[in-house]
């Protein structure tokens, strides 16, 4: 199996995941979240399997900072029955994801190639930063800055 194959292999299994997540919220809210989050593997896996096509600036942080900034305001818990199992679980794939396209990328000499492992760098990232934060309000902790969709060191 090479690179391309394992890597769209990872992004399927995430939009996989991402959608029983959806389905699992009880917040229209959160919902909306792993749908942007399934929507953004799917783009990923299609950028892999063009080969190299782009793959755009997600939205879902900018969406997920007024959700965490309405929520806190408004003081209201999330009802959530995926509970915090599934989200350590999807924030591990995050990292092995990360993990895994940095490697693809020092691997390769295609610069389009590349590019386009840096990019999914960047974008899984931010995936996970915001389900770190998810996991942070979901149990009552401090909000790290979503809005700054840094990647967190480990």
């Amino acid at each position: 199996m090479n690179i391309y194959d394992f890597a769209l292999k990872m992004e399927a299994n995430g939009k996989d995941y991402y959608e029983k997540l959806m389905h699992l919220s009880e917040d229209t809210s959160i919902k909306t979240i792993f749908k942007m989050l399934a929507s953004d593997e799917q783009a990923h896996y299609d950028a892999l399997k063009d080969g190299g096509g782009d793959v755009e600036n997600s939205k879902v942080l900018d969406f997920a900072a007024n959700v965490f900034e309405d929520l806190e305001s408004s003081g209201e818990e999330i009802p959530f029955n995926a509970g915090e199992d599934a989200l350590r679980h999807a924030l591990d794939i995050e990292y092995k994801s990360i993990q895994l396209y940095e490697e693809y990328a020092g691997q390769t000499d295609d610069e389009k190639a590349k590019a386009l492992f840096s990019k999914l760098v960047s974008e899984e990232s931010k995936h996970y930063l915001l389900i770190e934060n998810l996991l942070d309000h979901l149990s009552g902790g401090l909000l790290r800055g979503i809005e700054s969709a840094e990647f967190p060191p480990l």
